[in-house]
């Protein structure tokens, strides 16, 4: 009774997900394939042979609305049929010209789901089963000439579901092995845009508030300008920083891709070092590539790339008194270039260490590469990213 009520809620649950086209062309469906099984009781001389043929139809159609199929289902399905087609013949008048069409048709179908549905071991074993129940169908019938000939179109057919099952099965893994990479790729693009939108703008925080502590502790107070000034700064990122998050809010919760106003590298190296909150920054771009039109890409790494050198500056470096950021044109790419002359220190920042892993990417993902080391006299990051479209 309780497996009962489970198949029934599950048929249930099968139509309430399809749309009302689905479910009148469904019904339509079964209802021809219902009416075909009585068609075919009917033609049957006698009550038991048509009885079996009705039962041994309708129990296929049964199991192949259901939403997911049961181990126990299927193999009771096969056992009711291949124990009828053992009876068959034992009967008064079997069957002379039906074994059940749509009965064939339906352990078929169920062939594939079971193939796509189950564990190997145990679609093994419940593939055979149907497969040996739809094979002897032939045999329910009485005097029937060349019964072998049809014994051998249904193993092919059969045969040939199977590995349609296969394939369909090795096609779903496949989508959901590719759904599944492009999520991983969808997280750490999430994660990188969390760090260079959150990350820049908290630190030159947190830099600000510092220089504030240190300067008041020294006991040396600041003016009222120089104190406004900084708070100013502060108040700045801040800003900056809950505009970055509205804005990766509106993108994750808009499925159209944002429109973008046309930059160039000079617009987009100048927004990224403007706000720096460490000593001032010294811009050198050539000429011709201030203004020339850029792959998107290569503008979204080369902003990031200044931008989360100028983060690592303030938070590991440590008597900084020089930052320059250069981007040449060097034979058909771009460089794009920070460097300090500070040292290494932590300053009391906290660093999750992802951000030149993450830069390290993203460049990559725009088809350059990433260095970044000591240069004896301080620190650099170059990126080396296309400066064409490919």
């Amino acid at each position: 009774m309780v497996n009962t009520c489970r198949s029934v809620a599950a048929m249930l649950g099968f139509f309430d997900r399809l749309s009302w086209v689905q479910r009148v062309t469904t019904a339509v469906l079964v209802m021809a394939a219902v009416a075909v099984v009585i068609f075919e009781g009917l033609s049957v001389d006698a009550v038991p042979g048509a009885i079996g043929i009705v039962i041994c139809g309708l129990l296929p159609l049964a199991a192949l609305l259901m939403s997911t199929l049961s181990a126990w289902v299927v193999s009771g399905i096969a056992a009711v049929s291949i124990a009828f087609t053992i009876i068959s013949p034992r009967l008064p008048v079997p069957p002379d010209n039906t074994f059940g069409t749509i009965e064939l048709l339906g352990l078929a179908i169920l062939v594939v789901r079971v193939v796509i549905q189950f564990r190997p071991l145990r679609a093994a074993w419940l593939t055979t089963l149907l497969f040996g129940a739809a094979t002897v169908l032939p045999l329910r019938l009485d005097n029937y000439d060349r019964i072998e000939y049809m014994i051998a179109v249904i193993v092919a057919g059969m045969a040939f579901l199977v590995l349609l099952g296969m394939y369909m099965r090795l096609y779903d893994r496949r989508r959901s092995v590719g759904f599944e990479l492009e999520r991983q790729t969808q997280r750490l693009e999430y994660a990188r845009d969390l760090h260079d939108f959150v990350a820049h703008h908290v630190t030159a925080i947190v830099a600000q508030a510092k220089a504030v502590r240190f300067t008041t502790a020294a006991g040396m107070a600041p003016s009222p300008e120089a104190l406004d000034d900084m708070l100013a700064r502060i108040e700045k990122a801040g800003s900056e920083a809950l505009v970055s998050m509205r804005s990766m809010i509106t993108v994750l919760r808009d499925d159209s891709a944002p429109v973008r106003p046309h930059r160039t590298l000079g617009s987009v190296v100048a927004a990224a070092a403007e706000n720096f909150a460490g000593p001032p920054v010294t811009v050198s771009i050539d000429s011709d590539l201030a203004a020339r039109e850029l792959p998107q890409e290569t503008l979204d790494a080369a902003k990031h790339v200044v931008q989360e050198s100028l983060t690592n500056i303030l938070r590991h470096a440590a008597e900084v008194t020089r930052v320059e950021v250069s981007a040449v044109d060097s034979g058909g790419s771009l460089d794009v270039t920070v460097t300090n002359d500070g040292i290494a220190a932590s300053n009391g920042l906290p660093s999750g260490g992802f951000g030149l892993v993450g830069l390290a990417e993203r460049v990559e993902s725009a088809g350059g590469h990433l260095n970044a080391g000591s240069t004896g006299a301080g620190w650099a990051v170059t990126a080396v990213l296309p400066s064409s479209k490919s």
